[in-house]
């Protein structure tokens, strides 16, 4: 029957969270976000790219607002779910960031001035 099916072949992900109920921050321990951390990410941001007005589900990847290079750390309340487009083009390529002020589910960016890269087309120039 189903039950036994998925006992079978299932598996149980047991995420370890705050007494707040907030999943365990791995603070500056690592860069790297754990498959299990991104699941919840992605799950909390509802497996859709959390730009405002934005609605792709193509290719999410989860991000760290404050980069990890400037003393982000790899905590929930820092990492929101992005599209292969706003990740790798928008950030990345234009060289803008997240603001980190934004609301919930509704990211915005701000231009890095540090940041500029010369084969993509510059929005704002």
């Amino acid at each position: 029957n189903a039950v036994e099916a998925i006992m079978c072949t299932g598996a149980v992900e047991v995420t370890a969270r705050t007494p707040d109920g907030q999943p365990l921050a791995l603070g500056r321990r690592t860069r790297v976000i754990p498959p299990r951390l991104r699941r919840f990410i992605m799950h909390r941001d509802v497996d859709v790219c959390t730009v405002a007005g934005c609605v792709s589900r193509y290719r999410l990847q989860v991000h760290h607002m404050i980069p990890w290079s400037q003393d982000g750390r790899t905590d929930p309340e820092n990492l929101t779910t992005l599209c292969w487009f706003h990740h790798h083009v928008v950030v990345h390529g234009y060289g803008w960031r997240v603001d980190p002020r934004s609301p919930i589910g509704r990211t915005r960016f701000i231009r890095d001035g540090r940041h500029r890269h010369t084969r993509c087309h510059d929005p704002d120039p």
